[in-house]
């Protein structure tokens, strides 16, 4: 009888030996993932809730962190492990706008987030020594001045911005936001008075005298701003829980054993009083919400995300949006442009050279780009800089000269012969442009722009190979700086890069 037993007693033991998270959970160190550098307000967060773990479990924690990509960087790193639940990411709202804005091929449905742990309301915040210190000044002072209040914060797109935006569209006024590098340098120039609000948390104010929360975005009044009103009590019930979280996930995929094992820790943490007293300190809320409730509020706030970076102009509109007049447009405006070419083909060829020809060609390729631009994002509550203003700029540029180099070709009376016949190249580099707007989705800006310009210059014969490496690093260099340092306008980096 003990023989006969004891084989199917041999394969269950292999059964559960065979399954890490059935034999016991975890069987390793669990990592938690930070996408910032140490001492940022997500990493102290992971490192306490690391501590205060042991308390509840004997498994090891660690905190790792890798910063870049604005959190993308970090979601990689989670999802190039396995899926055991022993590689954690710790995640912020402000994952949504970087998912958004970065265009790549990561989606928040990539990961399981089980647990919520800490909310920070949203707070306008201004400088003591102003003029405008109340939200009743703040409205009265928008509308005087229309378009041009200006509202600081970090970067474009983020979660500041977009509670800048939403405050703009539900009060009923408009301001100009000013993006940042980071925080401390936005509440640096509201001290300084180069602004007039400064979109951020409550912690923002703590050692900083001269600043003071006009409004906060809770429910109820925070016990350590007792004096501080909310959005509710003014009267604007959309913006009374406007909040910055902080959660954590795994990979999708992970075991269900592992996810309940991990959710039931946090949830035992939630409730620590060190935790909770930790939290507190930070002038932001402790919570948990288990993984249906997260998973709810990820889904309505992706949603607002998009909407108020549509209203921004920082996302384009939805492609339903296109408008068909655009092709019909261009395409009338093609087909004059050809009439207009045979007719002076056919009558007065003696002008109709290749500097004439290649004009005619920047100028249709100008128009198409420029119809084109009604499809970027354009901005309708703020006076923020998004794509679609800097290629107008440049297209403004190229049909002022095209048509200077067309008037000045005519004027000289340049015969079409042999000797300056230039259809070809002109054919060669209206090909060049064409191939270059095509590869900028697939290869990006920096690297297309780099090829486009490179053979530009050496189509047109040039071969001093140092002045033509200068003139493109210079240019490219220009482009960083304006369009990203300056303006933080999200150039597109190619689909072969993600």
């Amino acid at each position: 009888m003990l023989r006969q037993i004891q084989p199917f007693g041999l394969l269950l033991l292999f059964l559960f030996a065979g399954n890490p998270v059935q034999a016991a959970f975890p069987d390793k160190p669990i990592t938690i993932v930070v996408h910032s550098k140490p001492g940022s307000a997500i990493d102290v967060t992971a490192r306490r809730l690391a501590q205060i773990a042991h308390k509840y479990t004997p498994a090891v924690f660690l905190v790792e962190n890798k910063s870049g990509g604005s959190g993308t960087v970090a979601m990689r790193y989670v999802l190039s492990k396995k899926a055991d639940g022993t590689t954690i990411l710790a995640a912020t709202k402000s994952f949504i706008s970087t998912i958004l804005l970065t265009k790549s091929n990561l989606s928040l449905k990539d990961f399981n987030f089980f647990a919520c742990m800490v909310i920070d309301p949203e707070a306008l915040i201004t400088n003591r020594h102003s003029k405008v210190r109340t939200f009743e000044d703040i409205v009265w002072d928008a509308r005087a001045k229309k378009e041009h209040q200006r509202w600081l914060g970090p970067l474009v797109g983020g979660v500041d911005h977009l509670m800048a935006v939403k405050t703009w569209e539900v009060v009923g006024i408009r301001g100009e936001w000013i993006p940042y590098e980071g925080g401390a340098d936005a509440l640096a120039a509201l001290m300084g008075h180069h602004g007039t609000v400064y979109v951020g948390n409550p912690i923002d104010v703590k050692g900083r005298p001269d600043l003071m929360i006009a409004i906060v975005a809770n429910p109820v009044r925070l016990e350590e701003f007792p004096d501080v009103p909310t959005f509710l009590e003014k009267g604007y019930p959309a913006l009374k829980s406007e909040v910055l979280w902080r959660g954590f996930g795994v990979k999708k995929g992970t075991d269900l054993r592992a996810l309940h094992f991990l959710e039931d820790l946090f949830k035992k943490i939630s409730q620590d009083p060190e935790w909770i007293e930790f939290v507190e300190s930070t002038s932001a809320r402790p919570v948990f919400l288990g993984h249906d409730a997260f998973a709810r509020m990820i889904q309505n706030d992706h949603k607002e995300a998009v909407k108020y970076l549509r209203l921004a102009g920082v996302l384009p509109p939805d492609i339903s949006q296109k408008r068909p007049w655009e092709l019909r447009l261009f395409l009338v405006f093609l087909v004059i442009v050809l009439l207009l070419l045979g007719l002076a083909f056919r009558f007065r060829r003696h002008w109709l050279n290749g500097n004439v020809l290649f004009s005619v060609v920047l100028i249709v390729l100008s128009v198409y780009l420029f119809l084109d631009t009604f499809n970027f994002p354009s901005g309708k509550l703020s006076n923020t800089v998004g794509p679609a203003t800097v290629p107008r700029l440049w297209i403004y540029g190229l049909i002022a000269f095209s048509v200077w180099l067309m008037i000045d070709s005519i004027r000289k009376n340049v015969r079409l012969t042999r000797e300056n016949n230039h259809t070809g190249p002109v054919l060669a580099m209206a090909g060049l442009m064409a191939v270059y707007l095509i590869a900028i989705p697939y290869l990006g800006y920096f690297l297309s722009t780099l090829l486009f310009l490179a053979g530009g210059i050496y189509l047109m014969a040039y071969r001093c190979h140092a002045v033509v490496a200068a003139s493109v690093a210079g240019y490219l260099f220009f482009a960083y700086l304006v369009f990203i340092r300056v303006l933080h306008v999200p150039l597109p980096k190619g689909r072969l890069f993600y």
